[in-house]
C-alpha cells in the first residue's frame, strides 16, 4: 500500500512537473513577481514603521520625567543687616551658604498640546499611503519588464520553428539534388550550396537556442522563479473593449495624497496658535530648599498647571499656509504634465496598433505569394532550369515573410498591452 501511494505521488510530481514546463501564461510571470520580488516585502516593513510611529505619538501624551541635579559656588549670596540703636541687644541674622546643591524629579504632563499630535498622526498615515502607492506602483512597473523578456522567448521561439521548417525543406531538396548529380542531371556546385545554407542554418539555430536560454535565465531571475528552457510560453489574448482614453495610473493616485498630505500640513500650522496646557511637579531634595533662609538640606516640592499661548508670530504661520497653498500647485502641475504625456503615449500606441492590425492584413498576402513562388522555383530547381542559389533566396523570402508575419503578431499584441499598460489598465 505505501508502494502504491508512493507511485501515485510520484506520478502527481510528475505530471506537475511537465504540466509546468509544458506550459508559462504572461498572467504567471505578472503573480510570480509580484510576490517573490524583494520590493514586495517592503509591505509588510512600511505598516509596522508606521505603526511603531503612531505608538510614539501616541507617547506623546504620557508624563515627561527627567532628573536634574545641580552644585555650585557662588561668589556672593544675599545678606542682611540692621542698623539699631546701641541700647539695642544684638540680633544675629541668618546668612546663606554659598555653596548650593540641588536634586530634582520634574514630571511634565501635557493635557491639551493644541492639537498638534493629532495632526502627526494623520501625516504619518497619509505617508503610509504614499509609500504604499509608491511600492505598488514599482511593482507594477515589473510589468513592462517582464513583457520585454517574454515576448523576446515567444520571437526566438516561433523563429526557431521557422528555421526548423526551412533546414527541412532545404535537406528533402538536397536530397532530391543529390540523386540528380548522381545520376548526372545536376551541377555538383547546386548540392554544395544547399549544404552550405543547410550548415547557415545550423549557426542560426545555435544562436538563436544560445539567446533563448539567456532571456529564459533573466525571466526566471526577473520573477525569482526558475521557468525550464522546455516551456512553452502562451501567446495571450489582449481584448481591449474600447480605446476611450481613460487614465487609472496609480500615479494619479499617489498625486492626490501628496496634495491631502499638503492640506493637512497647512491645517497643522494652525495648532501653533492654540493654547497648551501642562501640568508639572517637582520633588526635589538639597540646601537651600525653598526657604532660602535654611542652610539645612532638606526635601521640597511644589505642583501646578502651565499655560503657554503664542498669540502672536509676525504672520508666519500665514506665510507658511501660503507655501503650501503654492506646493499643491506644484503637484496638481505635476499631475497635469503626467496626464498630458500619457495622452500623447497613448496616441502614439493607438497609430501603432492601427498600423500592425493593417500590416497583418498584407502579411498574409505576402506568405501566400511567396509561398507560391518558392513553390516554383522547387519545381525550376529540380528540372534544371535555376540553381541552388535561385531557390534559396526564393526559400529565404517565404521563411522571412513567415517571420515577418509571426513578428508582427506578437509586435501588435505587445502594443495592445502597452496601451493597457500606459492607462493602468493592465
Amino acid at each position: 500500500m505505501k508502494k502504491l501511494l508512493a507511485l501515485t505521488f510520484l506520478s502527481f510530481r510528475l505530471i506537475s512537473s511537465a504540466q509546468f514546463s509544458d506550459t508559462i501564461t504572461l498572467e504567471y510571470c505578472y503573480r510570480q513577481a509580484e510576490k517573490n520580488y524583494p520590493l514586495s516585502r517592503q509591505a509588510d516593513l512600511l505598516l509596522k514603521t508606521n505603526t511603531l510611529r503612531l505608538v510614539n505619538l501616541n507617547k506623546n501624551w504620557l508624563p515627561q520625567t527627567n532628573i536634574n541635579g545641580t552644585a555650585s559656588l557662588q561668589s556672593d549670596v544675599t545678606s542682611f543687616t540692621l542698623d539699631l540703636p546701641q541700647s539695642f541687644p544684638h540680633i544675629s541674622l541668618p546668612s546663606v551658604a554659598r555653596d548650593q546643591y540641588k536634586l530634582t524629579l520634574d514630571v511634565n504632563q501635557p493635557i491639551y498640546d493644541g492639537n498638534n499630535t493629532n495632526f502627526q498622526k494623520q501625516v504619518e498615515k497619509t505617508n503610509l499611503q504614499a509609500d504604499q502607492k509608491n511600492l505598488q506602483i514599482q511593482l507594477y512597473q515589473l510589468k513592462d519588464q517582464i513583457n520585454q523578456f517574454y515576448f523576446s522567448i515567444f520571437l526566438l521561439q516561433e523563429n526557431e520553428t521557422l528555421v526548423n521548417s526551412s533546414r527541412k525543406q532545404l535537406e528533402a531538396k538536397q536530397q532530391e539534388i543529390r540523386s540528380a548529380v548522381i545520376n548526372g542531371s545536376q551541377l555538383q556546385s547546386n548540392e554544395d550550396a544547399l549544404e552550405a545554407e543547410i550548415l547557415f542554418t545550423d549557426q542560426q539555430l545555435i544562436m538563436i537556442k544560445t539567446d533563448r536560454a539567456a532571456t529564459f535565465k533573466m525571466l526566471s531571475g526577473l520573477i525569482s522563479t526558475e521557468i525550464p528552457e522546455t516551456a512553452h510560453l502562451v501567446l495571450p489574448q489582449v481584448p481591449i473593449s474600447n480605446f476611450n482614453y481613460e487614465n487609472k495610473r496609480l500615479e494619479n493616485e499617489l498625486y492626490d495624497i501628496q496634495q491631502g498630505k499638503t492640506d493637512i500640513l497647512k491645517n497643522m500650522i494652525t495648532t501653533k496658535w492654540n493654547p497648551r496646557f501642562y501640568a508639572f511637579g517637582e520633588l526635589g531634595y538639597g540646601r537651600p530648599g525653598f526657604n532660602m533662609l535654611s542652610n539645612d538640606f532638606t526635601t521640597f516640592w511644589i505642583v501646578g498647571g502651565k499655560l503657554t499661548w503664542n498669540i502672536w508670530n509676525w504672520n508666519q504661520n500665514k506665510n507658511e499656509k501660503k507655501i503650501y497653498d503654492l506646493q499643491k500647485e506644484i503637484i496638481l502641475t505635476q499631475k497635469e504634465t503626467f496626464d498630458k504625456n500619457l495622452r500623447i503615449a497613448t496616441d502614439k500606441n493607438l497609430s501603432e496598433i492601427l498600423k500592425l492590425t493593417e500590416m497583418l492584413v498584407k502579411d498574409e498576402d505576402i506568405i501566400r505569394l511567396r509561398t507560391k513562388i518558392a513553390a516554383t522555383a522547387s519545381s525550376q530547381l529540380t528540372n534544371g532550369v535555376i540553381n541552388s542559389s535561385d531557390y534559396i533566396s526564393r526559400l529565404n523570402e517565404e521563411t522571412q515573410a513567415k517571420l515577418n508575419m509571426e513578428l508582427h503578431k506578437i509586435q501588435l499584441i505587445k502594443a495592445k498591452l502597452y496601451y493597457l499598460y500606459t492607462l493602468g489598465r493592465l
